[in-house]
C-alpha cells in the first residue's frame, strides 16, 4: 500500500536547513539535540513567529471577547502576537503592553467592561496550512544558510524559491478570505446601496 504525502513537519523544516548547508539531517529535535540543529531549530521558530505576525485566515481570531479578570485587567491570550478593537469596541484606543491591554486615553490597565478585538496569535509549526509550513522552511533555510556560510550551496534555497512560497501563501490567505472590493469596502458599499457615507 502507497504511503500518503503528510504536510511537512518541523523537523522536515529542521532538516532542510541542515542540508541547505551542506549538513547531515537529523532523526529527532527533541533532547540532546547537536550544535548545528539546535540553531535551525531556533531559526525555523523564529520565522514562524515573524511569517505568523502578519495575520493571516488561520490564525486571527475575530470577534474575541476579553473579560475582566479578578483585578479588572483584560489580559491577553499567552499565544497573542497582535491585537485590535473591533466591532463595538473599535474606538477604543487600546494597545497591548505586557499580557494586557492598555487604554492609552484614560491612562490605565482596569476596565469594568469586557472589550470586543480580533486576534493574531502564534500557533504551532504542525498547525499552520502547508503553503505556510513551505513558506517557513525555505525563508529559514535561505537566511540560516546565509548565516552560517559565507557562500552558497549546490541545494540552497535562493530568493526567487522563497518569493515563491510567499506568493503561493498570500495567494491562499486571499482565496480563503474571499475578499471583495465592491461589499468590503464601506465607502464602495454605500454608493452601490446608494447611502451617503
Amino acid at each position: 500500500m502507497a504511503s500518503l504525502i503528510a504536510p511537512t513537519t518541523e523537523l522536515e523544516a529542521v532538516n532542510a536547513c541542515l542540508m541547505n548547508i551542506g549538513e547531515s539531517p537529523v532523526s529527532s529535535i527533541t533532547g540532546q539535540i547537536s550544535v548545528d540543529a539546535s540553531t535551525a531549530l531556533a531559526m525555523v521558530r523564529n520565522t514562524t513567529r515573524e511569517i505568523q505576525a502578519h495575520g493571516f485566515y488561520w490564525n486571527s481570531e475575530i470577534g474575541y471577547k476579553l473579560v475582566p479578570n479578578h483585578e479588572n485587567k483584560l489580559q491577553l491570550p499567552t499565544n497573542t502576537l497582535k491585537v485590535d478593537t473591533t466591532g463595538d469596541d473599535l474606538t477604543k484606543d487600546l494597545v497591548a503592553r505586557g499580557r494586557y491591554l492598555y487604554d492609552r486615553v484614560n491612562h490605565t490597565y482596569t476596565f469594568t467592561d469586557g472589550v470586543e478585538v480580533e486576534l493574531v496569535v502564534a500557533l504551532n509549526f504542525d498547525e499552520m496550512p502547508e503553503s505556510a509550513r513551505r513558506y517557513v522552511t525555505v525563508r529559514s533555510s535561505r537566511i540560516y544558510q546565509e548565516r552560517v556560510m559565507a557562500t552558497p550551496t549546490l541545494s540552497s534555497f535562493n530568493t526567487a524559491d522563497e518569493d515563491f512560497a510567499r506568493a503561493q501563501l498570500l495567494a491562499e490567505n486571499i482565496s480563503v478570505e474571499d475578499n471583495n472590493m465592491l461589499t468590503d469596502s464601506l465607502s464602495t458599499f454605500g454608493i452601490l446601496a446608494r447611502l451617503n457615507f
